[in-house]
């Protein structure tokens, strides 16, 4: 089978039901008849020779070759509208969907304050949020499956084909809940329950060689491996220990006097972040519109 003997239509139908999960749905959003729909998607099936759904009862579910095909025909379908929005010079508006990545554990405190400035000030835009590792970000990135990705450091071996931008330098602070004593020195720091994110990389070996000249706490206090700074910061704030965590997160409920910041013995521990782009980005208005949002409000 040929690309070039692929029938578009067929493939964006096929989307439809694959995204609707029934050819009823399906047909009701295209405004085709049912049969119609269900003869696409035959046709398509028998011209690739596979099998895209299972058939369960009235149900619709694909299969791991139907998995893929959605996957590829959704990026088409994205790239072919980004374009057409460049080509037919739709105004100064800004439409169509936004892909972007974040790396685990990115919060959603200020991920939140991102999406809400741009889905305000631009009604005809949308955006597509996935979170994994850097390694698979970048992967996704370099596919064209996303348009930007965030992460802690920047991309390496990839710099000739990918843009990494530091927009962010924050403090990470120490905090624990308000109300019990805290500690100055670095004996009573190594007592305390400790909250972390990855096994691979304590957060908390960090703060400690930072403040008290290479020193570590011992591995058995790390009670929890969050992965997240939201559950880190819940979990400090139920009592469960102590955690590092940005300030811009902590100031809020230091100020509402429901955590105390630990002191360290040297200046702040910055944080960088750092935003990734291909070399030669796709023109598309809202990627670039979303861009510009991130980093105003990043930067605040």
């Amino acid at each position: 089978m040929r690309l070039d003997n692929l029938d578009l239509n067929k493939l964006l139908t096929f989307l439809a039901i694959a995204d609707a999960g029934s050819v009823t749905l399906a047909s009701q959003r295209l405004a085709l008849t049912r049969s119609a729909v269900s003869h696409s998607l035959r046709a398509l099936e028998g011209e690739l020779g596979v099998t895209l759904f299972h058939r369960i009862g009235k149900a619709l579910v694909l299969t791991h070759e139907g998995r893929l095909l959605q996957r590829a025909v959704r990026d088409l379908h994205d790239r072919l509208s980004g374009t057409l929005e460049e080509l037919l010079g739709l105004g100064r508006e800004v439409r169509g969907p936004v892909r972007l990545g974040l790396f685990l554990g990115f919060s959603r405190f200020q991920l939140a304050g991102v999406l809400d400035a741009f889905t305000r000030r631009y009604a005809g835009a949308s955006v597509r949020v996935a979170y994994g590792p850097q390694a698979w970000l970048i992967e996704q990135l370099l596919a064209g499956r996303l348009d930007m990705s965030l992460s802690l450091e920047p991309t390496g071996v990839q710099a000739s084909r990918i843009r990494s931008q530091r927009i962010k330098a924050g403090p990470l602070v120490l905090v624990m809940k308000r109300g019990g004593r805290v500690p100055r020195d670095f004996a009573r720091i190594a007592e305390l329950d400790i909250i972390d994110y990855y096994q691979s990389d304590p957060v908390i070996d960090r703060w400690t060689r930072h403040h008290f000249a290479g020193r570590r706490v011992a591995r058995e206090r790390i009670r929890v491996w969050a992965a997240s700074s939201d559950l880190a910061l819940e979990l400090v704030l139920r009592g469960s220990g102590a955690a590092v965590i940005p300030e811009h997160i902590v100031k809020p409920f230091q100020a509402n006097k429901q955590l105390s910041v630990i002191p360290g013995q040297a200046g702040p521990l910055l944080d960088h972040l750092w935003l990734n782009e291909l070399s030669t980005p796709r023109g598309a208005r809202a990627p670039r519109a979303f861009r510009e949002i991130l980093l105003e409000q990043l930067a605040a």
